[in-house]
């Protein structure tokens, strides 16, 4: 038996290198968010928040298009990529006009509309990088996507740490990262080789792929805004202490995104291989994928609800001690977030993008109704209440897509281990209480995994089926 599908390979090099991104950048970011203090971290997180939708603007998912295109047919690749490039760097042209105009009509102060400026500068840096990125996870080679990744990783940590050294707070952060880009787009262009001689792309053709790219875009913008609008509620409606609590706490909730992403980024170039060739097999995977997510997602959640006050203390200090009780809300996002990355590869590669971005635009509706009410009586923990709600029923409105799209069904067969191993995480947690968080932790997750196994884990339907991923 060979060895041909290479998706948990992937997976794993994606996971391997988000572990060690995050080794690298988790003393960084501690000292960023110690430095700054909640004000200032608020006002960084609030920039970042606020520009974000006109990033998505600006890719309008032709990102995604571009990979499923190639990965259908690769012997389009130099020309989806060309047009790729000259359409990107002129929806980022406009889509940063259109961020300094509206950044400049909504009365922002000084420092904030140079912070505003100088991501727009940034974007327009960056834009050029995605299509040697794009081409990466075309041919899987996500290795060397993961390479990338690291690089930035490490850059970016430097350039951070050379930046609170010196003493600067937001402006300076944000100059660093743009010049960080400069970089990544040289060592993306020799990960990806030499693209060849330049391919002239008709207006035309620009166009079609522009139209194609319409429900990506939507997609895009409705995930923009469903993830980010709680950060510039909070501002409008509470200042920035509070959004720098709530950014602290969500940055466990982005550590669950960025993994997330790594292990469902495998499947989407192989999804869309297989939406045609074989069908059958993509909801063999999805069906097959589910378990094994809840099995990581359960002691993540539980794990870091039972120490969110601990562990915001011991990483942030007692500035941020309110945000604990955010944390313990808000990292129960991590259930869902884990399978609605697998099953949204999914659909994208049927070209079911309408029906993502209706969903998507659903919950960004809800999120801001929820933030408008909970937020002016709750401040940080209610844009955390809102945001968890939303993130359940995203689920819930996917696990209808997938099951009408793709005739997914899902059983509950051996979920008593997860239950039953997770209980005993919970047991070593309070056994252990009082020893350092460290400790807490470590054996918390030795209680796990050694729970699992000893109830037979090795033996289950869902071990095989991870193994099958990668054994045919």
């Amino acid at each position: 038996m060979k060895s041909v599908d290479p998706i948990l390979r992937n997976a794993g090099a994606l996971a391997a290198s988000q572990i060690i991104i995050k080794a690298l950048n988790i003393v960084v970011s501690v000292m960023m968010v110690r430095w700054l203090g909640a004000q200032n971290l608020g006002r960084y997180s609030y920039i970042l928040a606020f520009c974000y939708p006109f990033g998505a603007v600006a890719d309008f998912g032709l990102a995604t298009l571009a990979i499923r295109d190639i990965s259908q047919d690769r012997r389009r690749e130099t020309v989806v990529l060309a047009t790729l490039r000259r359409l990107l760097v002129t929806l980022t042209t406009l889509s940063s006009f259109a961020l300094l105009t509206t950044a400049a009509l909504t009365r922002h102060d000084a420092v904030t509309f140079l912070g505003i400026a100088v991501v727009a500068l940034s974007s327009l840096l960056s834009v050029l990088t995605t299509p040697f990125l794009v081409a990466l996870t075309a041919r899987e080679q996500l290795h060397l996507l993961s390479l990338y990744r690291i690089c930035a990783a490490l850059l970016g940590s430097l350039a951070t740490l050379t930046v609170l050294l010196a003493g600067g707070t937001v402006l300076p952060l944000l100059l660093s990262a743009a010049g960080v880009n400069v970089l990544m787009l040289g060592i993306a262009r020799l990960l990806a080789g030499n693209p060849g001689p330049p391919v002239r792309t008709t207006l035309p053709g620009q166009l079609s792929m522009l139209r194609k790219a319409v429900p990506f875009g939507c997609l895009m913008v409705g995930f923009a805004l469903y993830y980010r609008v709680d950060m510039i509620m909070l501002e409008w409606l509470r200042g920035p202490q509070e959004v720098g609590l709530y950014a602290a706490a969500y940055r466990f909730l982005d550590a669950v995104m960025l993994l997330a992403a790594s292990l469902g980024g495998p499947f989407f170039p192989r999804f869309s291989n297989l939406i045609a060739s074989n069908p059958g097999k993509v909801r063999e995977l999805l069906e097959a994928m589910w378990r094994p997510l809840f099995a990581l997602g359960l002691p993540l959640s539980l794990g870091v609800f039972l120490v969110s006050d601990q562990l915001v203390l011991v990483l942030f200090g007692r500035e941020f001690a309110g945000a604990g009780r955010l944390t313990a809300v808000l990292i129960w996002g991590t259930l869902p977030l884990f399978w609605v990355n697998v099953a949204n590869h999914a659909l994208n590669a049927a070209d079911r993008v309408w029906s993502l971005a209706a969903v998507y635009g659903i919950s960004s509706m809800v999120n801001i109704a929820g933030n408008l009410i909970l937020i002016p009586m709750f401040g940080g923990l209610g844009a955390s209440l809102a945001t968890l709600f939303c993130e359940w029923l995203n689920l819930v409105l996917i696990i209808g897509l997938i099951r009408r799209h793709f005739g997914v069904s899902f059983s509950a067969e051996g979920l008593w281990r997860y239950a039953l191993a997770s209980a005993g995480l919970a047991c070593a947690l309070w056994m252990t209480r009082g020893y350092g968080l460290a400790a807490e932790l470590l054996l918390g997750g030795l209680a796990y995994v050694g729970g699992l196994f000893f109830l037979g884990y090795a033996r289950s339907a869902d071990m095989l089926a991870v193994k099958q991923l990668l054994i045919q």
